[in-house]
């Protein structure tokens, strides 16, 4: 136990000034998925890599997982999605259960995605953040540290925000650049991430709501000259920032790597939150689950609610050839309409 000791006394009697430059380059993938759906940004690590990554690819292609499908269940036509809104609204229905099977749930809009509302994320990210600047405040006040800890804090936390806000704004173009689905009319889209899977989302789009695949196809995703000029500039301020942390004497780069990993634990726990609903800006005005532990089952149910959804993923899920009295009510269930009329 003395020899722990004795090394954490001669740890810390080191200049951590010199690696902080290294540590805020860390993490740019957890602070990708942190930053799917953009929120308020605490000073955290990984920053200038990610921006750097973001000019290169010159699209800000956030998805960390694989990609889900999004496919209309009246034309059957299928297209890979490239959303992140749409990603984070599959995972936030994950079906938790470990008895297999699948889950299918229905949502019903007729809105456009607006403002998001606030949740756990937000508020922690808000929480964080005053935590933070307070910490900055105090320091000085109490002779901990000099003002520079406040003045790095403050100002790592506006670059954080503003790279933030170029996201949301970028990600409301895209929202911006769906069309409207017409009045009267009912559109119905699947989003799936495969066979194997144990979810699946259904949204009921009805007049005045967006096209889901317009969204998925994510038409306003390459950046604009005006965003790569703003890109550019923060690479170049955030540059500047790491730079003036090397200047920071033993005390207070030490508080600084301190006001990091408080950070990069709040990215962490963003990363591992997968967000829904209002948090994406959709209003639901229903809400309907069907479960069952065999899949098949869950497929017929899924017809019987909104004719076109179970036969839309029964090739998805059974991709092979059907037992003869499941291909006898897939039958009966195809020509059920035609009798009808």
């Amino acid at each position: 136990m003395d020899k722990l000791i004795s090394l954490c006394s001669d740890v810390y009697q080191l200049n951590p000034s010199l690696v902080l430059p290294v540590l805020m380059a860390l993490g740019t993938d957890v602070l990708r998925r942190a930053q799917a759906i953009p929120d308020i940004s605490p000073l955290t690590i990984g920053w200038p890599e990610f921006l750097l990554t973001l000019l290169a690819r010159g699209r800000p292609d956030l998805l960390v997982e694989p990609p889900c499908t999004v496919i209309n269940a009246k034309s059957g036509y299928a297209r890979t999605n490239r959303s992140p809104v749409l990603e984070h609204l599959l995972r936030s229905h994950t079906n938790d259960s470990t008895r297999g099977g699948l889950t299918v749930t229905f949502l019903t809009t007729s809105q456009r995605p607006g403002t998001p509302s606030f949740d756990g994320v937000s508020y922690a990210a808000i929480a964080v953040t005053a935590g933070q600047l307070s910490l900055a405040t105090i320091l000085p006040l109490i002779g901990q540290s000099s003002e520079n800890v406040f003045k790095a804090t403050l100002a790592g936390t506006l670059l954080s925000n503003a790279v933030s806000y170029l996201l949301r704004r970028h990600q409301l173009k895209q929202i911006l650049s769906a069309r409207d689905v017409p009045e009267k009319r009912r559109d119905i889209t699947c989003i799936t991430s495969g066979n194997g899977s144990a979810e699946a989302v259904v949204i009921v789009t009805e007049g005045g709501g967006v096209r889901i695949e317009d969204l998925a196809a994510s038409r306003a995703n390459d950046l604009g000259s005006g965003t790569t000029l703003a890109i550019a500039s923060l690479i170049t301020l955030w540059t500047i920032f790491l730079l003036s942390l090397t200047t920071l004497d033993r005390v207070d780069a030490w508080w600084m790597l301190a006001q990091c990993g408080i950070g990069a634990a709040y990215t962490v726990f963003a990363a591992r939150q997968w967000r829904g609903g209002s948090a994406l800006g959709f209003r639901f005005t229903e809400k309907k689950v069907v479960r069952a532990d065999k899949v098949m089952e869950t497929l017929m149910k899924a017809e019987e609610i909104e004719p076109g959804v179970g036969s839309t993923l029964l090739p998805i899920y059974f991709p092979g050839p059907l037992r003869p009295d499941e291909e006898l009510w897939w039958a009966e269930r195809k020509q059920a309409p035609k009798a009808a009329m």
